[in-house]
């Protein structure tokens, strides 16, 4: 692969297909020599995965794969559905592989994050070329929340985080009927994903009273809250509660944090320290630099996560920030945009489309 080639890629012509919404030019394609990358890193995180969590993981316990797919576990992870549903079509190769063929699924979704996260990123900032090494970035984060920190197994985080990514790529583009679809599948595997319906509307803010922007979330509403009384209905005697509630357990942590070295690492080391990067964007106002803000409100649905956190997940537990990954490394990334020295030229704020 040569720089001929890579340029070929990126040849634009005037009134070319506008791939991105904000960029007028051709897709954003992936030269293979890039996908090759990708792959070996996908291949190295997921043997590092393999080799710490998932070859340790009992896949009987409540909380796994084959106690989900009998449908007979405890709530809510009776309603985590996807994955198990998907490897209980595969039976026959599921009994004989099985943790090696998730982990094989695990090498691919870890390879198509790169993969989106890339097409993400080309919405955010200009040269394309110096994109294509930049978005591995996100395995920085995954590695340390998912293999360094991590000391548990959950079947759907890697897939969770690839579906939180491809979500913020449709709102960005604003392609709201494929992120409507998405969403429906996003939440079969994670009901987390439902914090999308914040990032669709900080991405909208100035059009929040607008027809289509009202009707879609109210969509969205009614998808998320239907799923989860369906569920509910389905599941009604399973055992366990509809929902974890973690805010006494959290209000024990912070009251021991500083006496308990492993809860202290694991918050000090959350994202590998790239929060610390995200808080000196806004305390400094280096957020102010990037031209269209849209595209950084998006990304502060960081928010709402942490405040019904709070009381729905363990504060200390990393792997439970998946869907923080994606939005967490992009505002490190346009903090360092701030910098001439970082490559990372800002793209500028394309014609308003509404959602």
């Amino acid at each position: 692969m040569n720089l001929q080639d890579i340029d070929n890629y990126y040849d634009y012509t005037p009134g070319s297909v506008d791939f991105s919404g904000y960029d007028r030019g051709g897709p954003n394609k992936i030269p293979y020599g890039y996908l090759g990358l990708y792959l070996i890193l996908s291949i190295v995180i997921c043997y590092l995965y393999h080799k710490k969590i998932v070859a340790a993981a009992d896949w009987n316990a409540p909380n796994s794969l084959n106690a989900v797919a009998s449908f007979q576990t405890s709530k809510p992870y009776q309603f985590r559905l996807l994955m198990p549903v998907i490897f209980d079509f595969f039976r026959p190769l599921h009994a004989l592989y099985g943790k090696y063929l998730f982990n094989a699924w695990n090498v691919v979704a870890v390879l198509l994050i790169q993969v989106v996260y890339y097409k993400l990123l080309c919405g955010y900032f200009k040269n394309k070329k110096y994109l294509l090494w930049i978005a591995p970035v996100i395995l920085y984060p995954i590695l340390f929340n998912y293999i360094i920190l991590n000391q548990s197994f959950q079947y759907y985080d890697f897939t969770a985080i690839l579906f939180f990514t491809v979500g913020l790529y449709y709102i960005l583009n604003q392609k709201t009927t494929a992120f409507i679809i998405f969403f429906v599948i996003a939440i079969i595997n994670k009901e987390t994903a439902g914090y999308l319906i914040f990032a669709y509307l900080l991405f909208n803010y100035k059009n929040l009273f607008t027809k289509k922007v009202i009707v879609n979330t109210f969509i969205l509403g009614v998808i998320f809250i239907g799923y989860k009384l369906l569920l509910n209905y389905i599941f009604r005697n399973n055992p366990g509660d509809s929902f974890e509630v973690g805010y006494y357990e959290n209000i024990r942590i912070v009251q021991e944090l500083f006496s308990n070295g492993i809860l202290l690492k694991n918050l000090a080391l959350n994202f590998g320290g790239l929060y610390i990067f995200v808080i000196l964007l806004f305390v400094t106002g280096l957020w102010l630099k990037y031209p269209d803000k849209r595209k950084v409100y998006m990304n502060l649905a960081i928010v709402p996560y942490y405040l019904f956190g709070i009381y729905i997940t363990y504060i200390t537990e990393v792997r439970v920030y998946t869907e923080l990954i994606p939005m967490i490394t992009t505002l490190f990334l346009i903090f360092l945009s701030s910098f001439k020295f970082s490559g990372l030229e800002p793209r500028p704020r394309g014609k308003k489309k509404q959602a």
